[in-house]
């Protein structure tokens, strides 16, 4: 489906960041550590009235259906950039957030980032129409040594939420903000800020803490409040994907091999990462194909659909020729990686 007008996704970059130019050097692989929030920086209120300057009017002025992904120095206060995602009919929408440069929130000020940290994915909606639907979307940590860490400092893989959220991650605070209302963003920083919902957090964990839940009963929706769900992302698994009952087959065509993956429903649940480099569940089979990027795409099973989201790869995922950022996966779908590296993916009987 072709969508005539704005498109999916809208960045502006704020810290002086320059694609192309500053070296993408890799990030050292090591084990996680629990990430702990450093001592006397600012409040998220702090930072969301000083950079609301920047982000309000880029806010206001956007009228359709979407989410705002705003990244703010938590050291300078300085606001680093801003991706806004159009929720899309019938299709879920993502972008990527790291510090390579062909991530679409480009963050290059701190180390401690990974590559490819982050990736926010926005469920379709039923409608482009003002209010007419809720926007729903997931923030998945890329398996990297420094997850994103929520108001209270607890560690987290992922979230499922509907409403704003504030998350930290790798000396940045993260705003997530919905879209689509200009009359969100008054031109009282104070104001706006006292208009956000107040954020309550679920523990899907603690009920299914070996994998992830296929569904939680979440609370009746309050417009005072953000309901969001703690759950899992990609996990530490290494090729043990066969985890949980098997639901598919990953059928893998490199240069010299072909590989048939049995994949559970757990792995699938949680993410499956593929790439070249150690953090990734196929690195093996990746390895050998260079066209790969060290982290090229996530494989996740989201509410009924099979997506294969490819995060911020230099050299593409392609479906019929044609590059792709998200591909809601059939069965027998078959993908390209890279130049030279094919996906086939069979559902079970």
């Amino acid at each position: 489906m072709t969508v005539v007008g704005r498109p999916t996704l809208d960045v502006s970059l704020w810290g002086g960041q320059n694609r192309g130019v500053v070296p993408n050097a890799p990030t050292l692989a090591m084990k996680v550590q629990r990430p702990v929030v450093p001592p006397r920086i600012a409040s998220a209120r702090d930072l969301f009235l000083g950079a609301y300057p920047k982000f309000a009017p880029v806010c206001r002025a956007f009228d359709e259906p979407g989410l705002a992904v705003i990244a703010v120095d938590e050291a300078t206060g300085r606001p680093a950039g801003i991706v806004k995602l159009c929720a899309r009919v019938q299709r879920p929408v993502s972008a990527i957030v790291g510090r390579h440069d062909r991530c679409d929130l480009y963050l290059s000020d701190r180390e401690q980032l990974s590559l490819r940290q982050l990736a926010v994915v926005v469920d379709p909606v039923l409608s482009w129409q003002r209010g007419a639907t809720a926007i729903k979307y997931r923030v998945f940590d890329l398996r990297t040594n420094q997850p994103m860490v929520d108001e209270d400092g607890r560690p987290l893989r992922g979230i499922a939420a509907e409403g704003p959220a504030i998350l930290r991650c790798a000396g940045y605070v993260l705003f997530m903000l919905v879209l689509g209302d200009p009359s969100d963003w008054p031109a009282d920083a104070a104001d706006a800020w006292s208009m956000l919902p107040e954020r309550v957090y679920l523990d899907e964990l603690a009920n299914c803490a070996s994998g992830s839940l296929p569904k939680i009963r979440r609370p009746r929706i309050d417009v005072r409040e953000t309901y969001i769900t703690r759950t899992n992302g990609p996990r530490d698994t290494g090729m043990r994907l066969a985890t949980g009952d098997i639901v598919g087959t990953l059928e893998i065509y490199t240069p010299h091999r072909q590989l048939s993956i049995s994949v559970g429903a757990d792995a699938l649940n949680d993410g499956v990462l593929l790439g070249r480099y150690g953090r990734c569940d196929l690195m093996e089979a990746a390895a050998e194909d260079h066209s790969l990027s060290r982290v090229h795409a996530l494989l996740m099973k989201l509410d009924d659909r099979l997506l294969l989201i490819d995060t911020a790869s230099s050299n593409g995922t392609f479906e019929a020729g044609e590059r792709a950022r998200v591909v809601v996966v059939e069965n027998k779908t078959e993908l390209r990686l890279g130049k030279k590296t094919f996906l086939r993916w069979r559902w079970s009987k």
